[in-house]
């Protein structure tokens, strides 16, 4: 038997001992991280990234590939700069979770720039979906609204591995949100009660996730597959929309921008993808802004409408049917799966 396969077979025989020993050291992990003053978890974060650059090498040769693509203009040694940085930026944003009870009480960490939108719209008593991407901080962001008393409702796909769902979820219950899991068979209607009781649904619309409906909108200048369910919701309840971003600030701390999204109130196919089109320019916006704090590894345009980047599995885009049910099935999954 080659050895290949006798590999493959050992790690799937020892995945749940593995998994179980990992989620207990990220664990034990974060709360050291917790115990440590500000500035030196920080500073481990930093060596932590760069050490994974060096370390991961699948990650690492996507994440270059994607740079490529987004970045023609730039030559090796610019997108490998910006990727050294996008290391040192994940393993910062893992410590700051494990630092939230003590980032939570500064005001300062974390400055707000367009939260008298949110206040305005939900002064209309009809919720607010707030549309966001893997850029930044996300859960850091979502904390630090709870934080100011804004009620927040997040969605979020269900980790495979259920000891990483729980460490993930512990956190977010931790910080005040409330977690809806798009795969539920009850979402859409979930969904519709949190805007009932006025809160604001948060979804993250920049992932290829494999799964239910998805539309081919441009990102970077080539065609990417994305969920289109935030803008199925939109369009279905009417509920105003904000896009939310967070980046690091250079002398410390980070800035989140919140910034109203207008719609005329149309519906429709179109009216989808072209709502759907402008979340996806937003975002990729913010990615030119801060480069460093996007997932670059994640492959975004794995499947393109001609099948063209990935023969395994051919891409199709789905009809009105399919694009209905994304509404219950695909919106978009936060953090857990870099993805935090």
């Amino acid at each position: 038997m080659p050895r290949r396969s006798l590999w493959r077979r050992l790690r799937r025989a020892t995945r749940g001992p593995r998994n179980a020993f990992l989620a207990r050291a990220i664990r034990a992990f974060g709360r050291a991280i917790g115990a440590l003053p500000v500035s030196v978890a920080l500073a481990l974060g930093w060596t932590m990234g760069t050490a994974a650059y060096g370390v991961l090498g699948t990650p690492r040769r996507l994440a270059l590939e994607h740079l490529a693509i987004a970045f023609p203009e730039l030559n090796l040694a610019a997108r490998r700069g910006i990727l050294r940085s996008t290391f040192r930026h994940a393993g910062q944003s893992f410590v700051e979770l494990g630092l939230w009870p003590k980032l939570a009480p500064r005001a300062g960490y974390v400055r707000v720039e367009g939260d008298e939108v949110i206040t305005a719209a939900l002064a209309e008593g009809r919720g607010l979906l707030a549309v966001a991407g893997h850029v930044g901080n996300w859960e850091l962001l979502a904390a630090t609204m709870a934080a100011r008393g804004f009620p927040i409702t997040v969605v979020a796909r269900r980790v495979n591995d259920m000891r990483f769902h729980a460490l993930i979820a512990r956190f977010r219950t931790g910080a005040g949100l409330e977690v809806l899991l798009r795969d539920d068979p009850a979402f859409l209607t979930t969904v519709r009660d949190a805007l009932r009781r006025n809160r604001i649904v948060a979804l993250l619309v920049d992932q290829d996730t494999g799964r239910g409906a998805g539309v081919f909108v441009p990102f970077f200048g080539r065609l990417a597959r994305t969920p289109p369910g935030a803008a199925l919701l939109a369009l279905r309840t009417h509920t105003p929309i904000v896009t939310a971003f967070i980046e690091r600030r250079p002398g410390g701390g980070h800035l989140i921008r919140i910034r109203p999204v207008p719609t005329d109130g149309r519906r429709g196919r179109g009216e989808v993808m072209a709502l759907t089109a402008k979340f996806t320019a937003e975002i990729e916006a913010q990615i030119r802004r801060a480069p460093a704090e996007w997932v670059w590894w994640h492959e975004r345009w794995r499947r393109q409408p001609d099948g063209a980047l990935d023969e395994r599995r051919p891409a199709r885009v789905h009809g009105a049917g399919a694009l209905r049910r994304a509404a219950v099935r695909g919106s978009s999954e936060p953090l857990a799966r870099q993805e935090s």
